[in-house]
């Protein structure tokens, strides 16, 4: 239950062997798995396996999201270029799906990023039928750079993501 930072009430812990089926369970639902790049089921020993290389990654930080101590989903970043960092989340438990705490998470996951990695963007992948989710990453900041079929590529600055975070602030004071 190591926690590795708190915001907005999220914590961002340590990813444990006792979170990793409920984590593979919501991944692999449809309204999940089908926004990923990666869109394959993942079984019981991909998954172990995937959990038993966290510790030996470099540069790629996982986190289990947990909100009044329940495990309600998951977040990651990764430097995937000197100044870049890419960021992916999703909220599973389905209490808290489509509510405010996935923008607590946004928020929370960009402010860790810009304050602990030697980074001046973050980008982020998103289908392009997947409205929600652009229209989610746009009130974080984030524009679109590139798009082809497949996806919407998107990136912010850390002044883009400030003028976001100042617009969502009155949504996120009763969080703090």
């Amino acid at each position: 239950m190591a926690v590795i930072f708190k915001r907005y009430q999220i914590e961002f812990r340590a990813i444990e062997q006792d979170d990793i089926e409920q984590l593979r369970q919501w991944r692999n639902r449809d309204d999940i798995r089908l926004m990923m790049v990666d869109q394959s089921q993942i079984s019981q020993v991909q998954q172990q396996t995937w959990f038993e290389r966290l510790g030996t990654q470099v540069n790629r930080y996982h986190f289990a999201l947990w909100f009044r101590d329940q495990l309600i989903g998951y977040a990651n970043a990764s430097l995937d270029e000197p100044d870049s960092a890419s960021t992916g989340l999703y909220i599973g438990h389905e209490k808290y799906r489509g509510s405010m705490l996935a923008i607590c998470v946004g928020v929370g996951l960009s402010e860790w990023c810009f304050e602990q990695l030697p980074i001046t963007r973050i980008s982020a992948q998103v289908a392009p039928h997947n409205q929600a989710a652009l229209r989610f990453n746009e009130s974080l900041g984030y524009r679109m750079v590139e798009q082809n079929e497949s996806w919407v590529f998107l990136s912010k600055t850390q002044q883009d993501f400030e003028q976001a975070r100042e617009r969502l602030y009155p949504l996120l004071s009763r969080f703090v």
